[in-house]
């Protein structure tokens, strides 16, 4: 059958033309090499294969008007590829269907005489896209062969996410933009930024400049100091929304807050006498002063309103870790209660969940062992972030420099795959953290985040029953091209046999 040419193709095929053109000159691939095998993370619920393989040298794509993710993403792939786009070529098509069972996220791909990507939803079929680019080489060629397949697939959980601390040392928008194409290929769905801590403020505030003018300007020892403007968050958001990614903005609260108090004395008690920026790694000695309301509330209710209206996402987070006051519930609560009359839901660190907080309210449990049960019964529904498993501040191998509070043999590729996030019957997710007293730059950042973010990844969307890790090693350990071509600074994790990658790249 001839596919029809429709006029949204013409505009992908001309921003094409520049990288491939629209011919094939490729030579044939011998007839009786095998297809290549299917390797897929996170791993797909059901994968069905099929006698034979499909052949691409050009193709013709079909449906994107209707899915501006997935096609941004189509078009991505093929100029990267070099694979050109033809009338009569192999067809690609994206389509829209009506099948409850994909979801929001869900969507199946068929690979027999023509290339099939069909979900409810633009999100769903961009991860159809991402899927196929893990098919493919990462390299262009001449030639491409896709074993002829069907997949369908449907996330376990609908928050696979991670968190960057860009408040010990900073990370500039630049890298931001890499880490979410890097999120995208797996699937994970949503960044929480963490923005404020002690050692900086990395947010504009026009109502309070200071902020940025002293926060910005400090950072954990041998960390990066700076801030992003208001300007640079919301080009963020969009950039990350175009690829499915949901930026979450973290302001941390009562306590964590040496670089505000340091910014406006004020916000202190009386007593406070150290009101200078910090560059150390203790934690839990500074507060806001909750004996001065009229000062507090008003500072904090200026913040959240500015910081709602850059980040458009549902949640957002107002911290509550590590702190003991008298006023702390009280304040928690209070808090809580602003970014509810926002229209937003927060999300509070589990220790918030002391707080008279309304049912809808997110908790992020952080440590492995917290009494989170009487929550959980309230009604709180968990992002899941156990310390022991899912902290990648901490070393890749028992004995690497850095983090090692949490658990003393580093929290290695293996573990973060152990994690079972069933038991936790309101999980709505999980997510890994990168905190960055010891993680300064961005190639140090790399070498934590992958490729145990991989893992996190599979954990988030495959279910616990059908995974296992014999097969993520094989299926991760054959996309090591694909971080090399998005210049990952990865570990060299030697159970995906990657001893050598440091010499190879």
């Amino acid at each position: 059958m001839k596919p029809s040419f429709k006029p949204g193709v013409l505009l992908l095929c001309l921003a094409l033309v520049a990288a491939a053109g629209c011919a094939h000159r490729a030579p044939a691939v011998a007839a009786d090499a095998p297809a290549p095998e299917a390797h897929i993370v996170p791993l797909p619920r059901s994968i069905q294969t099929h006698p034979g393989e499909l052949r691409l040298s050009a193709v013709a794509v079909e449906g994107g008007n209707a899915a501006p993710m997935a096609a941004r993403a189509l078009a991505e792939l093929l100029a990267t590829l070099r694979l050109a786009t033809a009338e009569a070529a192999t067809p690609v098509r994206l389509q829209r269907v009506d099948d409850a069972a994909l979801g929001e996220e869900g969507y199946r791909l068929e690979v027999g005489g023509a290339i099939e990507l069909s979900a409810r939803t633009d999100t769903g079929l961009l991860y159809a896209v991402q899927s196929l680019r893990q098919l493919l080489p990462a390299q262009a060629a001449p030639e491409y062969r896709l074993p002829r397949m069907t997949i369908t697939d449907v996330p376990a959980y609908r928050w696979r996410g991670v968190s960057l601390d860009v408040a010990r040392s900073f990370l500039p928008i630049e890298y931001l933009e890499k880490h979410i194409d890097r999120m995208a290929l797996f699937k994970l769905n949503r960044l929480h930024l963490h923005l404020t801590d002690d050692q900086g403020w990395r947010i504009e505030i026009r109502r309070h400049p200071q902020l940025v003018q002293v926060g910005g300007a400090s950072a954990v020892a041998g960390g990066r100091a700076g801030y992003y403007t208001q300007e640079q968050l919301k080009r963020l958001v969009a950039y990350a929304q175009a690829r499915g990614v949901t930026v979450v903005p973290e302001i941390d609260m009562p306590g964590h807050v040496q670089a505000a108090l340091a910014s406006y004395n004020e916000l202190a008690c009386r007593d406070v006498a150290n009101l200078s920026p910090y560059s150390g790694v203790e934690v839990g000695f500074s507060v806001l002063c909750l004996d001065k309301p009229d000062v507090v509330y008003p500072f904090v209710r200026d913040v959240l309103e500015e910081v709602a209206a850059i980040f458009p996402s549902t949640e957002i987070h107002i911290g509550g870790d590590e702190i003991r006051h008298p006023l702390y519930a009280d304040f928690v609560g209070r808090a809580a209660a602003m970014v509810d009359a926002m229209g937003r839901t927060p999300i509070l660190w589990e220790e918030g969940s002391v707080a008279d907080l309304k049912p809808g309210a997110l908790l992020q449990l952080w440590n492995d062992g917290y009494a989170i049960d009487a929550a959980v019964a309230r009604g709180h529904a968990l992002i899941l972030s156990p310390c022991s498993y899912l902290y990648i501040d901490h070393g890749n191998y028992a004995g690497q420099p850095g983090a090692d509070w949490c658990r003393a043999g580093g929290v290695p590729l293996a573990r973060v795959y152990a994690f079972d996030p069933t038991p936790f019957r309101t999980a709505v997710g999980v997510e890994a953290a990168l905190w960055t007293e010891f993680v300064h730059g961005e190639a140090a950042a790399d070498e934590r985040l992958w490729p145990r973010l991989a893992a996190v990844a599979e954990v988030a969307w495959s279910p616990a029953g059908q995974r296992g890790y014999d097969g993520f090693v094989r299926r991760m350990g054959a996309l090591r091209p694909q971080l090399d071509a998005l210049g990952v600074q990865y570990h060299a994790e030697p159970d995906l046999g990657w001893a050598d990658a440091k010499d190879a790249r």
